[in-house]
């Protein structure tokens, strides 16, 4: 329950009221500090998305906290028991490129404060970002403790100094 730890909750892309994943998490996060959401297979759910229902489906129909971290987007997949059939990479990017593509089409707006979490790419800039700021903060205390013991340590030096000399 440290501060310092973030759960990556994983849904399958779908109606917000029936994620019992997230349901779990909240639990363990009943505030959603730590918790962010991934609505995977988004691919699969964009013959349901128009123009008339994908603002109010990336917000969550309000079943979404408006605090949650959340994003939707597609993970490569090729038919099980074959072998990948491009280099993963590409399948990815080609995946982040549909996320985005589709849902602009279906009238998400590039102005959208959610438009930042369609797609893999947003997820790994976020999470970049995130691990960044959490290795900050558990560091800070590490190198503020370092200072004050050299401080310390110099002037012990000056002291022995000063009675030796």
């Amino acid at each position: 329950r440290s501060k310092r730890n973030v759960m990556l909750c994983v849904e399958q892309a779908g109606d917000a009221a029936t994620m019992s994943t997230l349901a779990r998490c909240r639990k363990v996060d009943p505030d959603f500090k730590r918790t962010i959401l991934i609505r995977n297979k988004l691919d699969k759910y964009y013959s349901d998305l128009t123009p008339d229902n994908v603002s109010k489906w990336v917000e969550g129909y309000g079943d979404l906290p408006e605090t949650l971290i959340r994003f939707a987007l597609t993970l490569p997949w090729w038919k099980e028991g074959s072998p990948c059939p491009k280099p993963f990479n590409q399948l990815k990017d080609e995946m982040n490129t549909n996320d985005l593509k589709e849902m602009t089409s279906k009238g998400l707006s590039s102005r959208s404060r959610y438009i930042n979490t369609i797609g893999f790419n947003n997820f790994v800039s976020f999470m970049e970002q995130k691990i960044e700021l959490l290795f900050k903060e558990a560091i800070d205390p590490v190198l503020t403790n370092l200072k004050d013991l050299k401080s310390t340590a110099q002037n012990q030096k000056k002291d022995l100094d000063t009675e030796f000399n």
